[in-house]
């Protein structure tokens, strides 16, 4: 089919910048291996444009590369580099693939499209599309470019973004927000003590996307985790 030769050929290019940008930074497969919590043997996969890479797996080498994740499509994102430690692949990722999840389910539902239409799109089954939404299967990063050019969303909708200034709004009773300066002598010591390190930063990004979700969006998303027992 046209599509799926068309996502063959994007998992191909992917494959060709991920071995490039890891030449460049001087990393070994195994050490990417490391980080995804994968064989290098999967790595070696994906650089050869087969296992469709996922995006949370490329946000991590992103890191990991020194590039900004925008380095792996055309539309010219810049994602801040944080500068902090990189979380566990095996804790991120899981994490992150729910969270797409729901934001794809999202986007599909505001555009009117049917999990059937978008299926077709990407040349998989409504049953694979549904196992997307919830987070039961990676989605290859080539069909999750495509499918926010098929339900007219940006592909950065879809990517893990950097925490917006230092403010962590806490409400007082009224939903009334609290300055961070009144903020944080009123939070616990063992938060403030999390907050302050460094290592902290992309589970504080990850709580951020979270606060930011619709009620419903929030709902799915529980869902998602609870229905995941592997």
């Amino acid at each position: 089919m046209a599509h799926t030769k068309a996502l063959d050929v994007r998992s191909k290019m992917i494959g060709v910048l991920m071995r490039g940008a890891r030449l460049r930074a001087g990393k070994t497969l195994k050490g990417c291996a490391d980080l995804l919590a994968c064989s290098p043997r999967t790595i070696s996969q994906y650089e050869q444009g087969r296992g469709g890479i996922s995006l949370p797996e490329l946000e991590l080498l992103a890191s990991f590369f020194d590039v900004p994740v925008s380095y792996f499509w055309e539309e010219g994102y810049d994602v801040p580099e944080v500068g902090a430690e990189l979380p566990p692949g095996d804790k991120f990722i899981p994490l992150r693939r729910k969270m797409i999840g729901v934001l794809l389910r999202q986007a599909r539902l505001e555009a009117g499209k049917s999990q059937k239409e978008c299926a077709k799109i990407v040349d998989v089954s409504a049953d694979t599309m549904s196992r997307y939404e919830y987070g039961k299967k990676p989605i290859p990063f080539a069909h999750l470019e495509t499918l926010a050019s098929f339900l007219n969303v940006p592909l950065y909708h879809f990517v893990d973004r950097e925490l917006a200034g230092t403010r962590l709004p806490v409400t007082r009773a009224g939903d009334e927000l609290l300055s961070a300066e009144d903020a944080w002598p009123i939070l616990p010591a063992e938060i403030q003590e999390f907050i302050r390190n460094p290592e902290s930063l992309p589970y504080l990004l990850m709580a951020l996307s979270l606060y930011e979700l619709p009620k419903d969006s929030l709902q799915h998303l529980a869902e998602a985790i609870l229905s995941i027992t592997d």
